[in-house]
């Protein structure tokens, strides 16, 4: 009996001691090792805030020394005005779930002739898919909004590359529209300048006209009309104040909408004035009035219904139109040619008329349609 008790401790104890070994071999694998903190945090970290961002950015990177597992780090900042790359001052230890202190440096070029190399001391604190930075000493520009606790996470679009015509794809979706001998889409350069590689400015065009433009986001895949690029295309910072607008003809009030010409001059190009005759309107005109003799030097015209490209095509344009002022005198403008009309000398006038002469049928509508007149000096 005796001995079968001897038996059965000898067992119990083997068994302790084998699963001691297996928790020991468990509790040793789990501890971080210099292979798998550069594996974990080595690379480039995006800031979490700034991922959609245009005029911010923070970027992280990490590097590893393989036998120490210490980490060297480079933190870049840019906005719409300023970039600046901070770098740590020595060996920074690794300790996951607890903040670390670490110095860096960068070069100051903000009131100084020549750059100053500035020190500065960060906190970084290791989590599991995030990396949290709090630096100290940094440029006055960047301060108000770097100096504040930033998180940082891998990039979740870093595997998504756009291809060739995937923004024009976004915008034809958007716009309801296709690239055709009617509609032409366009990458306008000094929109596109600086920008970051997945936003892109695409303009519209339709009949050879300006209509609208669109920012599109290549990550979300979504995009935005941009209307200030409308007031810029067909609005002058000095443009005429215009006391009356009256027309020959205006067409009825529908459940479509209003067409008064007093929406020519509103400023949006999603309104318009269309003439209300049978037929074409071939001879119909509107006429702005001006509170006293005015110098007039510039005009520009959407001479269509800009509310959508289906909206435009859908209904007759202007091609040619009279330009009539007060004194008689006229010229014909041709807007196949050019919406913005620069005329060769001023003209002193009370008023303009604008009548209609020859249009672009439309697909639809036989109405003639014009979204926006601007008049400047």
């Amino acid at each position: 009996m005796a001995m079968e008790i001897r038996k059965q401790m000898i067992k119990v104890l083997f068994a302790v001691a084998a699963f001691y070994s297996l928790f020991s071999i468990s509790l040793y694998a789990a501890s971080p090792t210099a292979g798998s903190l550069g594996s974990s945090y080595g690379g480039e970290w995006v800031d979490k805030a700034f991922v959609e961002s245009e005029d911010l950015d923070g970027t992280l990177n990490l590097t590893f020394d393989k036998n120490t597992g210490k980490a060297a780090l480079e933190y870049s900042v840019w906005d719409d005005s300023e970039n600046y790359s901070f770098q740590s001052v020595g060996p920074i230890t690794v300790e996951e779930q607890k903040p670390v202190k670490f110095k860096y440096k960068y070069l100051d070029y903000s009131e100084h002739e020549t750059p100053k190399t500035v020190q500065g001391e960060g906190i970084i604190e290791f989590k599991p898919g995030t990396i949290v930075l709090r630096m100290g000493a940094l440029p006055s520009e960047m301060n108000k909004i770097f100096a504040q606790q930033r998180s940082f996470i891998r990039d979740p679009y870093a595997n998504r590359v756009p291809k060739p015509g995937d923004d024009l794809a976004i915008v034809s979706q958007y716009c309801k529209c296709k690239e055709s001998n009617l509609v032409e889409f366009t990458y306008p350069a000094a929109d596109n300048e600086s920008q970051k590689i997945w936003i892109a400015y695409v303009s519209v065009y339709v009949r050879g006209i300006f209509l609208t433009e669109y920012k599109v986001n290549l990550h979300t895949r979504k995009a935005t009309e941009i209307k200030d690029s409308w007031s810029e295309a067909y609005h002058f910072a000095d443009k005429i104040e215009v006391s009356k607008i009256t027309a020959s003809s205006t067409l009825p009030k529908s459940k479509a909408g209003s067409y008064p010409a007093s929406q020519i001059i509103d400023g949006d190009t999603a309104t318009c004035w269309c003439e209300g005759v049978k037929g074409s309107g071939i001879g119909q005109s509107f006429t702005l009035s001006f509170p006293k003799k005015t110098k007039v030097g510039r005009l520009k015209v959407l001479p269509g219904y800009g509310k959508s490209v289906s909206a435009y095509l859908e209904n007759n344009s202007v091609r040619k139109a009279k330009i009539t002022f007060s004194d008689g005198s006229s010229f014909i403008a041709d807007f196949t040619k050019e919406t913005a009309l620069e005329l060769p000398k001023d003209k002193a006038t009370t008023s303009i008329t604008f009548t209609i002469l020859e249009v672009i049928p439309g697909s639809k509508y036989d109405d003639t349609c014009v979204s926006e007149f601007a008049v400047s000096p």
